[in-house]
């Protein structure tokens, strides 16, 4: 379709982490905004903690995500563009990248700090891997390579009905601990082996939140548990990714440590509404190799 591309691209001279999509669809195309066929992309991003308030309109969330840093985690600059900005075609069975498209990324690149590469799309991604001088191993998404500082990432397309999707974009932000020493030097530091504190109590449960306190309706709304100093011994001594299972299935979540007050669980508003959490219930927590079991207490 030789229609002019209308989107604009969000490219900045630091980036913490750089969305790769394919092309340009009709509807984002006409009305000149990312990711506008439905909310699946912005809910995925607030479900992993990329973001950390859920968007509404969905012609809004490209402006408040890549526009700005207020929601994003830690305050990230996160910019977005396509693999080709030359065609708009929404049937990406028509859309064939070239070696010129790569070459075009990997100059954004080298003339910007961008620490994490995100490719949106298994064409994007076969690209990538056909290209010469680009560093791969053989995971299919998570981590698949590197190009001088920058970590390359590929996730599934967030409409794809993959297994353990959320997981892969959690590594977006779960590896970030890793990354800011090494490449981007930035204030989340690594602690010594000898100083952490163990992951968890000799206890194998607990119950959250303690006698006296309750969920409030604002971390209902955020899908986030508060896990309080009480029981911060519990869980990692750093930002990580957990394993949680309720209800009988198993999730990936990101859990966000902070020094000196309550971290934060971001399990997610499907685990509330599905465990029909209120403000005054209370959970009870199972630990068993490195999994944290939730079930209501009766």
């Amino acid at each position: 379709m030789s229609v002019k591309v209308n989107l604009s691209e969000y490219l900045y001279p630091e980036m913490d982490l750089l969305f790769v999509a394919l092309n340009a669809p009709v509807n984002s195309n006409n009305n000149g905004h990312w990711f506008t066929n439905n909310l699946s992309f912005w809910n995925l991003l607030y479900r992993v903690g990329i973001i950390t308030t859920p968007i509404s309109n969905k012609l809004e969330g490209d402006e408040m995500v890549f526009g700005g840093t207020s929601i994003n985690h830690k305050n990230w600059k996160i910019g977005v563009t396509d693999l080709i900005r030359t065609i708009v075609e929404t049937d990406s069975t028509k859309v064939e990248p070239q070696p010129e498209d790569v070459r075009r990324i990997l100059s954004i690149l080298k003339n910007n700090k961008v620490c994490s590469l995100c490719l949106l799309h298994s064409k994007v991604g076969e690209a990538f891997r056909k290209y010469s001088g680009i560093t791969f191993n053989q995971n299919r998404y998570g981590k698949i390579g590197t190009y001088g500082n920058t970590a390359i990432y590929e996730v599934p397309f967030h409409n794809a009905a993959v297994p353990n999707k959320d997981s892969y974009y959690s590594e977006l932000i779960g590896i970030k601990a890793e990354k800011t020493q090494e490449i981007c030097d930035k204030s989340l530091k690594r602690i010594p082996e000898k100083n952490k504190a163990p992951s968890t109590k000799s206890e194998k449960s607990f119950v959250i939140p303690k006698p006296g306190n309750s969920i409030t309706k604002k971390d209902i709304d955020k899908g986030q548990l508060r896990i309080t100093v009480d029981f911060k011994d519990y869980f990692p001594n750093q930002c990580s990714i957990i394993n949680i299972k309720y209800l009988g299935k198993n999730y990936s979540v990101n859990y966000i440590h902070k020094d000196g007050r309550s971290s934060i669980l971001r399990v997610g508003k499907n685990f509330f509404d599905k465990m029909r959490v209120r403000p005054e219930t209370q959970l009870k927590v199972s630990m068993q190799d490195g999994k944290y079991t939730f079930q209501p207490c009766l």
